[in-house]
């Protein structure tokens, strides 16, 4: 299906976080108006869009408004509560919504990548601790059990290193299906960003490593030495993605690579995720402008590399540190956020140089952020 979608048209905005602002912003810098959809009344995407509507799981009046009112909608984030996927149609949501299922359901997403023939790493279901335990030693500790369902809190889930931890898995264990996989120490995790158009388009954004350093909270930060063969299986994976999934917009890819070399698919993401803004100083456009592009049917820009850049989050806790740097950094970018709902996260700093590599030696050394090697 070809999207037009001109200026002065509404483009509806599902979404909570703050990549919803950003993309709310660059709508608005396009000349669209924009209806706002958001489960909390002080969502900082409310508070950018022109007609705003907060959802409650009782009342469909809002949702129904919201789809009335736009000309096409698009969604931010994979999860979506269930009344709202109930209401979009691909007639006005260019994303489509097929992809939420395979986004929200870890068998179900292991199902479609091994129908695509894709390098995953080994799986087992169950619901009991003997089920746990067979898997455990069919898979070989250490093994990682979670929800089978993504959108269940990220704290449950646990790594068992052998069969005397089955004990922490018990809390768990209420009838309803985990994944059980196994746990590789010494990993790199690395995401690619895709901007995929209705008419087959596809723009890629320089690969990034992601770091966790806490449950919600990464660092990013673009590749600079890695080897061209696992560059080009990554870049023919998410490629390949998008054209399956048929999807239209920003999504990320997200890898694990072992310490032995061997590239594992981890997951798709539809939307914009947090660490996408690491794009806004290291290339020419954002992935915000370009997914906009996508969906109202422009032709995609090229994509052109100008730095090596580092995104880092910022929290109350590193908030004072940061100001001792404010009159010093040139090659910093600083956002507050302020906004309650985003907590933690307070913020985040873009740098930008020549070298991620001697960039995160300099933040390093700047003492604000704990780093692993500390």
């Amino acid at each position: 299906m070809s999207y037009e979608v001109l200026p002065g048209k509404t483009i509806g905005i599902i979404g909570d976080g703050i990549t919803s602002r950003y993309l709310a912003q660059a709508a608005h810098n396009m000349g669209y108006h924009i209806a706002g959809y958001s489960s909390y009344a002080e969502s900082v995407l409310l508070k950018e869009a022109d007609y705003r509507f907060v959802g409650q799981e009782d009342n469909d009046d809002e949702i129904e408004s919201f789809v009335a009112l736009s000309d096409i909608i698009t969604y931010t984030s994979a999860w979506l509560p269930m009344q709202i996927t109930d209401q979009l149609t691909n007639q006005v949501v260019p994303q489509g919504t097929n992809i939420l299922d395979i986004t929200d359901d870890h068998a179900l997403a292991k199902a479609f990548y091994e129908s695509e023939s894709l390098n995953i790493l080994p799986y087992e279901t169950g619901s009991s601790l003997d089920e746990i335990a067979q898997a455990g030693t069919k898979l070989g500790y250490p093994i990682i059990v979670k929800p089978v369902f993504k959108h269940k809190n990220i704290d449950d889930q646990v790594i068992l290193r052998g069969e005397w931890d089955l004990g922490l898995v018990a809390p768990m264990i209420d009838g309803s299906t985990l994944l059980i996989e196994p746990w590789l120490d010494n990993t790199q995790s690395f995401v690619m960003t895709a901007v995929r158009s209705a008419n087959n388009e596809i723009a890629l954004y320089p690969l990034r490593q992601v770091q966790a350093i806490s449950a919600n909270l990464n660092s990013a930060w673009t590749v600079g030495n890695i080897a061209d063969a696992v560059v080009g299986e990554i870049t023919k994976v998410t490629e390949k993605l998008g054209a399956a999934l048929n999807y239209v917009g920003a999504y990320d890819v997200t890898f694990l690579l072992s310490d032995h070399g061997t590239l594992y698919l981890r997951n798709v993401i539809p939307g914009l995720s947090k660490t996408t803004v690491l794009y806004d100083v290291s290339v020419n456009i954002s992935v915000a402008s370009q997914h906009l592009r996508a969906i109202t049917g422009q032709k995609l820009a090229d994509v052109v590399f100008e730095h090596a850049a580092v995104y880092l989050p910022i929290t109350e806790k590193e908030e004072p540190l940061l100001y001792r740097h404010w009159q010093i950094q040139s090659h910093w970018q600083i956002a507050m956020y302020r906004f309650g709902n985003l907590l933690p996260q307070t913020g985040h700093v873009l740098a930008y140089g020549t070298s991620s590599e001697q960039l995160l030696n300099q933040l390093q050394v700047a003492g604000i952020w704990q780093f692993d090697n500390e």
